[in-house]
């Protein structure tokens, strides 16, 4: 029989062993609250990067709009360099419209001429000349048998037997 002093030794280093092993296992594993906290973090820097993503995209618009107004501007100076050359060097015999007449939306008529009011897109596909008849789409459009014969033609049994 073991003695008294061999079984609290082995008591007590199983209790160390056990404390150990539930000290690693409780350091390695996360509590929920440390979770929750990472979680937390990272959609605050995700929320963040979509607030300069977003703050971005306005930037980059409105940075176009700038150009395409300075665009325009350069545009009317150089129209209007090249009309009055035109206008000094031709002697006036070109009539050149005025460069803002040219780019304001609301000068000319936004109506469609009368010959166009009719005009259909082309078709994709042959129209049909009567309701009865058969589409391009069909089956069965130009060929001059029906399907039905040209398939009961093809399944003949000593044809089968042919092509095997």
């Amino acid at each position: 029989m073991p003695s008294g002093a061999i079984l609290i030794a082995t008591a007590l280093l199983g209790i160390g062993i056990g404390l150990g092993c539930g000290w690693l296992l409780g350091i390695r594993k996360k509590s929920k609250r440390d979770v929750i906290i990472d979680l937390e973090s990272r959609l605050e820097r995700a929320l963040e990067s979509r607030a300069d993503y977003e703050a971005d995209v306005a930037e980059h618009f409105a940075k176009t709009a700038r150009l395409l107004s300075r665009m325009t501007e350069d545009y009317r100076e150089v129209y209007t360099h090249l009309a009055s050359g035109a206008d000094s060097l031709c002697d006036g015999e070109i009539e050149i419209p005025n460069a803002q007449s040219l780019l304001d939306t609301n000068a000319g008529s936004q109506d469609i001429p009368g010959n166009l009011v009719d005009v259909l897109p082309p078709l994709d596909y042959a129209p049909r000349k009567s309701p009865n008849e058969k589409g391009q789409l069909s089956e069965t459009f130009g060929l001059d048998k029906p399907a039905s014969e040209d398939i009961d033609r093809l399944m003949e049994p000593d044809r089968l037997n042919r092509s095997a």
